[in-house]
């Protein structure tokens, strides 16, 4: 559970307007940061609307970045923002001749919503960013902001005190539980807790309940059963948004290495073709920077789809070049040659291509078509002819690089 109720922001005694307890709040946290805010003043709906100015330095100068602020306070209701509840962003951002939109909410915002922001902001459209109540905690925890959760959220900063140091808090525990449940506790608190951080669904991916349930299930499975292989099942195939699979990944990854290793390695044998295993193939080569031997041996587990996705543009890129500079290394090169006097390959363009690991899973094969256009040439009196064969490719990726075992090309029409 979040540490810092913010339903106490709406119970407050200042007979505020709905929501301006947390503006005020966000207006400080602001000044803290650097942000100059500012704000509107309040007009006959009794609202107004907040400012923050962010400087941007670069290595030649600097630019300043308005940001519309809206901030929405939920938490007597604990629904997630939608996005009938923001209005048109752009509008909005507009009106007011802001270069960004910054949503501030004490719940989490629906996928919807999240959906529309994060398209504005890689569309280059307008800038945007988000702080959930998640991040309002990560923010305010910080040693320069905590004073602003005393000022607004007194209780929440008393229950703060109480469990700021975990390790006293642990130690106070030995003398008021029997020493095998106080292993327990101090073993799922080990578990969990790394650092300043919580590792729970709800941290990981708070815009889905259901992906949120789906991570806890894994989790429990990896940390408390020590069985990597079912947690991977419940991940690769459970009822999770594939990008709170990344970012759980991505969190674990960087909090848990070594158990997330084992996971990636299992997460790649499940073959859920649909996206978990060749990402958790791309994390884990990725981070954890295997050796070719280890990279090969990991991926004959992946689907014949993951293996044609992740080799595929290396493997025609490989062909045309290798055909086309050294086409004489092969055998189709001795039909090719026998059709002119002098016979140049002069491009090579594959298609069809069908990747899978080998029988023996000592390798990755590959079979493909390809359409050979060669120029023929005879005398000097006689002007040059091209023409197009159709052939065919095999090959293999081994942990030393890939190779093409054999090409052939059938040239029956330039006899007909």
């Amino acid at each position: 559970m979040p540490i810092l109720d913010f339903k106490e922001l709406s119970t407050s005694k200042s007979n505020s307007p709905a929501g301006e307890d947390l503006e005020g709040l966000v207006r400080e946290l602001g000044k803290l940061l650097g942000l100059s805010p500012e704000w509107s003043g309040r007009g006959a709906d009794q609202g107004r609307d907040l400012f923050f100015t962010e400087i941007r330095k670069g290595a030649i100068g600097a630019r300043n970045l308005r940001w519309l602020v809206s901030c929405k306070d939920f938490a007597k209701s604990g629904r997630s923002v939608s996005e009938a509840d923001v209005g048109s962003v752009l509008d909005k951002v507009a009106q007011h001749k802001a270069d960004g939109f910054l949503l501030v909410a004490t719940t989490t915002v629906s996928t919807g919503l999240k959906s529309l922001l994060d398209g504005l902001n890689e569309q280059g459209v307008i800038e945007t960013q988000v702080w959930d109540r998640h991040e309002l905690e990560h923010l305010l925890f910080r040693d320069a902001n905590v004073a602003l959760i005393k000022r607004f959220l007194p209780e929440s900063y008393s229950a703060y005190q109480r469990l700021s140091s975990l390790p006293q808090a642990l130690e106070s525990l030995k003398v008021l539980v029997p020493p095998a449940i106080y292993r327990k506790i101090q073993t799922v608190v080990e578990t969990y807790h790394v650092g300043d951080n919580w590792i729970s669904g709800e941290r990981i991916w708070a815009h889905d309940a259901a992906s949120a349930r789906t991570i806890d299930r894994a989790l429990s499975l990896l940390f408390e059963g020590h069985d990597p292989a079912q947690a991977a099942q419940e991940l690769a195939y459970g009822e999770i948004e594939f990008d709170a699979f990344e970012a759980t990944l991505k969190t674990l990854g960087a909090l848990k290495p070594t158990e997330t290793a084992q996971l990636c390695r299992d997460l790649v044998k499940a073959k859920n073709g649909e996206g978990p295993s060749l990402f958790a193939f791309r994390f884990y080569t990725g981070r954890y920077e295997p050796s070719n031997q280890e990279q090969i041996a990991l991926a004959v587990d992946l689907s014949a789809e993951d293996l044609e996705e992740l080799y595929g543009d290396e493997i025609s890129g490989f062909m045309c070049e290798e055909l086309e500079t050294a086409p004489e290394k092969y055998r189709a090169w001795g039909d090719l040659d026998s059709l002119s006097t002098h016979t140049t390959l002069e491009r090579a363009q594959p298609y069809d291509l069908s990747v899978r690991a080998s029988t023996d899973r000592s390798k990755i094969e590959f079979v493909a078509s390809v359409e050979v256009s060669v120029e023929l040439s005879y005398d000097k009196e006689t002007a040059p002819t091209s023409m197009s064969f159709p052939g065919k490719v095999q090959g293999y990726i081994d942990p030393y690089g890939i190779y093409i075992e054999d090409f052939t090309v059938d040239t029956h029409a330039f006899y007909e």
